[in-house]
């Protein structure tokens, strides 16, 4: 399933490079096997959801990058690597850092993947701190 879970990210990462441009999506997973589908709609879900605070950790471990200046691919692959590891405690962090590095080479450049790797692994190094801020921030909140 793991090729089918790339195709999932891409997917998703297409929607959120949609929503951050401002455009309508009909978000639409049919073409995945059910257990796909099911993977598909929780990252988007979380995506999502914690939106806000990847932003705000991507702020703060992309140094001297403020959000707003990332390229969309960059942001939105950033976003979902962050949303991936919080929600899915069963997939290494490892491979969420490298499922957002090949799809930033892809249709950025290996440029813009080597700055995608190097801020998530600043963040992966800080990971504790990260959760403690999740959990201050969403101590009332219920996924």
């Amino acid at each position: 399933m793991s090729k089918e879970r790339t195709r999932c990210r891409e997917k998703v990462l297409t929607y959120l490079f949609q929503q951050d441009l401002g455009q309508e999506i009909d978000v639409d997973f049919k073409g995945f096997s059910p257990n796909a589908q099911i993977f598909a709609h929780k990252l988007w879900e979380a995506c999502n959801i914690y939106k806000d605070f990847a932003d705000k950790i991507i702020s703060e471990f992309s140094k001297d990058w403020r959000i707003e200046r990332l390229g969309v691919i960059e942001r939105n692959a950033l976003r979902m690597a962050i949303c991936e590891i919080i929600s899915f405690e069963d997939i290494p962090h490892g491979v969420s850092v490298n499922e957002a590095v090949e799809l930033t080479k892809k249709y950025v450049g290996v440029s813009a993947s080597k700055f995608v790797n190097a801020v998530l692994r600043n963040i992966l190094r800080n990971w504790e701190k990260v959760l403690e801020k999740k959990e201050k921030e969403y101590a009332f909140r219920k996924d």
